[in-house]
């Protein structure tokens, strides 16, 4: 009896032992972040991906995204179609907070430029973006290439996100220029918050 409690006790030591090197080996990472605006105000609905991965829930009303993981991430992104995308380090903080800026940069025309712009010059989208953002290549057929894909399907057309929302290229060919707020392309692995359907680029468009 003595003996058999003994190996009880035995047994129950090893088992405690895997547990604990089990966790060791897989920890459990409890991950919230927090997207806000440029003016600190939340940002509800933005995409997150961890390692460059989407995950399936979004931002709540208030900005926050909560989620557990088997294993430690290295980067954490924040997209939002109205506003752009970011990626920030993951350095074990309790609360990861990514600011959502405007892309400036991707861009056509700033405000001033558009109050003067006379649409008459502009015969349709094609030629209000033609050599106006960097890495797009729009052809005299009004074929879109995005540098730096090369699909082994024989598609390299982009995906078109207009106001939030994924168009074909007629409706995209179809937007006036002088509706045009803001442009801006995303590629590599900014553009897996759209999964396959971002293989070739997305470009965005967000009209007045």
């Amino acid at each position: 009896m003595v003996m058999r409690t003994f190996q009880l006790f035995i047994l129950g030591l090893l088992f405690s032992f895997s547990g604990t090197t089990f966790s060791q080996d897989n920890p459990e990472v409890k991950l919230m972040v927090y997207v806000q605006d440029a003016t600190n105000n939340p940002v509800p609905g933005a995409v997150i991906l961890v390692n460059g991965v989407k995950q399936r829930m979004r931002t709540n009303k208030n900005g926050y995204f909560r989620t557990k993981l088997n294993k430690v991430p290295k980067t954490i992104s924040a997209f939002s179609p109205k506003i752009g995308i970011k990626k920030v380090a993951y350095k074990g903080q309790e609360k990861v907070t990514i600011t959502l800026r405007e892309q400036e940069e991707y861009q056509v025309f700033n405000d001033v430029n558009k109050k003067t712009l006379d649409p008459v010059q502009f015969r349709n989208i094609y030629d209000y973006l033609r050599g106006r953002i960097p890495g797009v290549n729009i052809t005299a057929q009004n074929v879109i290439t995005i540098r730096g894909f090369n699909s082994v399907n024989g598609s390299t057309r982009p995906l078109f996100i207009v106001n939030g929302v994924e168009v074909d290229q007629d409706i995209f060919g179809n937007i006036v220029p002088m509706q045009i707020k803001k442009v801006y392309v995303l590629k590599g692995p900014d553009a897996s918050v759209y999964g396959v359907r971002g293989a070739n680029g997305v470009i965005v468009v967000e009209t007045n």
